[in-house]
This record gives C-alpha cells, structure tokens and sequence, in this order.
C-alpha cells in the first residue's frame, strides 16, 4: 500500500492508497497513452476531495514519476473536463440506500433490519470490487449501490425495491429494475477482483512499447524534435534581428520625423496663428 502524507494535518496522518489502485491504473491504461494521465487524475482527486498532498510527496512516492510528469499534463487534464470534477460515485448512492431502508417495517418472520454502519461497512466490499469492473461504464451509480445492498441484504433490498415500486404502481419498472439489479450483482461476484500481477506486468510492457518515442526523454526521437523545435526557434530570431537590422539601416527605425516639413511631413501646427486679420 501506498501511503501519502497529507499536508495540513497533524500527527502525521497519510492517506493511504490501496495496491489495487496500481494495478487498475495500469488495466485501464489500455484505454490512454500515457500512464501519467491517470497519475495526474489522482493528483487531481486529492485537491478536490479535500485531501491535499504536495507535489513533490506526492511523486516520491510513485516509482518511475517525476513533478513534471504530473505537472505538464495536470491543466490539459482539468481543460479536457471543463474544470468538472465532482464524480457522483456508487458510494455516495450506497450511503443514501442505507439510509432509506431504515424507513422499512421489518417483516414479523425475518432478522430485524441491521444498524445502517453495519449494513453500509458490509455493502463496501461491493462497490470496491465494482470498480475492478465495467459497472461503471454501463450502470448508474445507484443501481450498482443497490446491488452492493442485495449481496449483503438480498431479502432487504428486494423490500426496498418493492416499496418504491408499489408508490409509483409500475410493474414493468421493478421487473427491469430486478433484472438490472441481478446482472450488476454478476458482474461483481465474476470480475470484480484485482488482476494477476503478472498480466499487469505484460500489460506495462506492452504499453511502454506502443509509447510515443518523440516524449520518451533521451530517446532519438525525442532528441531530433527537440533539435528541430531549436532550430525553428533559432530561424525564427534571425529573422527577426534581420528584419530590425534592415530597419536601422534604411534610416530611422521609428520612422520620419512629423515636423520635417522638407521631407513632405506634416509639420506642427502654429496655434498662435491667427486666421482674424482684424
């Protein structure tokens, strides 16, 4: 586990990052260019959920990273999301779900309903191993929250459906909804486990490989770009100090005089002249 020390809190706090982080990061990574876009959204996370790190603790603690690799891509990150970062995430939804079903009458036959820190801390699990899944990409945070309930709590959250369902008198909707509710509870129990380590290494392998090498530092690539980017900036002064030379040399740079009547300007105007010949 990654541990990262949070500024602005005493005795020594870190927020910690679990190693599934590392291995969804370089899962998903199929889906970006560069592994620093991701590295640079959880820099990102940390400002907005109101766990602030340093730059410099932030990327010692990361193999392989430098401040600038974050620090390049972290405005082209915020631009690319409108500066749009609050993600309403299944765990807000799944706090929300607890904190309903408390309004339910428990049934005479069945366990009393659990205390709602109980019932969330167990549905938890859930929404984690979700993350390691497409849930995400094809469910609303609060259908995954309510499967994350009928794992722990099946009878309960089917009560709960059923409440909700009966006020708005659709059936077809709590039949869709139970069968959403199912696949989504699937998805979970088959994939939402962290990935061998070793697939992760072949994984990162295969994407240092397809990288760019025009951005791979010391690479020839990279060192021809920036050779050329050098010499198109060098182009460019010298044209500039050409053109300014030329300009001195022609005469003054800052153009004729405006009182040089003898060159065809325009002279100064004589306010004490007198059109009144009185």
């Amino acid at each position: 586990m990654w541990s990262l020390p949070v500024s602005g809190r005493s005795g020594g706090d870190s927020y910690q990052l679990p190693e599934t982080i590392l291995l969804e990061e370089h899962c998903h990574g199929l889906a970006s260019k560069e592994r620093h876009y991701r590295l640079t959204a959880l820099f990102l996370a940390t400002k907005t959920t109101n766990h602030p790190i340093s730059l410099e603790a932030y990327t010692t603690n990361i193999p392989r990273t430098a401040p600038s690799d974050v620090l390049d891509l972290e405005f082209l990150v915020s631009q690319s999301l409108n500066f749009e970062f609050t993600v309403w995430h299944a765990h807000r939804a799944l706090w929300g779900i607890v904190l309903d079903v408390q309004s339910l009458q428990p049934p005479t036959d069945s366990a009393p309903i659990p205390s709602y820190p109980e019932l969330y801390e167990q549905a938890i699990p859930h929404i984690h191993a979700s993350r390691l899944t497409d849930a995400e990409f094809i469910y609303t945070p609060s259908q995954i929250a309510l499967a994350a309930v009928a794992l722990v709590e099946p009878d309960l959250a089917s009560r709960w459906m059923e409440a909700k369902h009966v006020a708005l008198n659709s059936k077809t909707a709590l039949l869709s909804l139970q069968s959403t509710v199912e696949a989504i509870k699937a998805m979970i129990t088959s994939s939402g486990s962290p990935p061998d380590v070793e697939a992760v290494r072949e994984v990162d392998r295969r994407l240092r490989i397809c990288k760019n090498p025009e951005k791979v530092v010391g690479s020839k690539a990279y060192l021809l770009k920036k050779a050329e980017e050098e010499r198109k900036a060098d182009e460019k002064r010298n044209k500039k100090a050409a053109e300014v030379q030329k300009a001195i040399s022609d005469g003054d740079p800052f153009g004729e005089s405006l009182g040089d009547a003898s060159s065809g300007g325009l002279g100064l105007v004589d306010y004490d002249d007198d059109d009144d010949d009185d």
